[in-house]
């Protein structure tokens, strides 16, 4: 999942182009939005049923109504917004706010902060979407190659590395050998960087096309395991 991060000041023009973007991302992948929300505050109807559920500790608390369904968390982690968006599936996130998060930010009006991008075009835009972040989880990548696979096993791994570019660099490798591989109907290999401490996750999912064969599994795991920790 991309992370396109969209940062400014207050009555700048945020809105109206993430507005815009949305547009046009959602005919290229599936795309949500997550907004920092810090002048005021969502608000959950008093007395309704959903709220009730909510206050009694549903997690999340779903109403479904004739045109839209809305869930409320009592999560304020915006790492868990979005690992539960890249597990169903979202391809482009896109964020208003978070300022202080490290990720790549288009900067709307005259916010000085380092960026990938400055007031810029909705072309300009999709035109390096390969240079955003990336958001990994385990179950956003078994969706994004089961989409790819329509037939066989998917098999998935999860271990640590210590060393984030050194795992990234051999996992790109290794899955570069057998991204051709006639045993296997695909193949995806990744480490997930925004982590809190010194452990990345190292995802695996890897489609056997024959059925129940796991040689190569066992094959890429034995490569994967120099950049593991023990």
């Amino acid at each position: 999942m991309k992370v396109i991060h969209i940062a400014g000041w207050s009555g700048s023009g945020k809105t109206t182009f993430i507005v815009e973007l949305c547009s046009h991302l959602k005919h290229l992948g599936k795309t949500a939005t997550v907004k920092h929300i810090g002048s005021h505050h969502s608000i959950l109807s008093p007395g309704k049923d959903t709220t009730l559920h909510y206050k009694a500790g549903a997690e999340p608390a779903i109403g479904i109504d004739e045109e839209k369904t809305c869930a409320s968390f009592h999560s304020t982690s915006l790492d868990d917004a979005l690992n539960l968006l890249s597990d169903t599936g979202v391809r482009y996130a896109v964020l208003e706010g978070f300022k202080k998060r490290p990720f790549q930010k288009i900067l709307i009006g005259d916010l000085d902060d380092a960026s990938l991008l400055k007031n810029p075009e909705i072309p300009d835009v999709l035109a390096v979407l390969d240079q955003f972040d990336d958001w990994y989880t385990l179950a956003g990548l078994m969706k994004d190659l089961g989409a790819a696979c329509d037939h066989g096993h998917v098999y998935s791994w999860t271990g640590y590395a210590p060393d984030y570019l050194h795992a990234v660099a051999l996992c790109a490798h290794i899955e570069g050998q057998y991204m051709n591989d006639p045993r296997i109907s695909g193949i995806r290999i990744r480490v997930q960087r925004w982590t809190s401490d010194d452990r990345y996750p190292v995802y695996l999912v890897l489609g056997d096309s024959h059925g129940n064969d796991l040689t190569v599994f066992s094959e890429v795991l034995d490569r994967i395991s120099p950049c593991i920790l023990p």
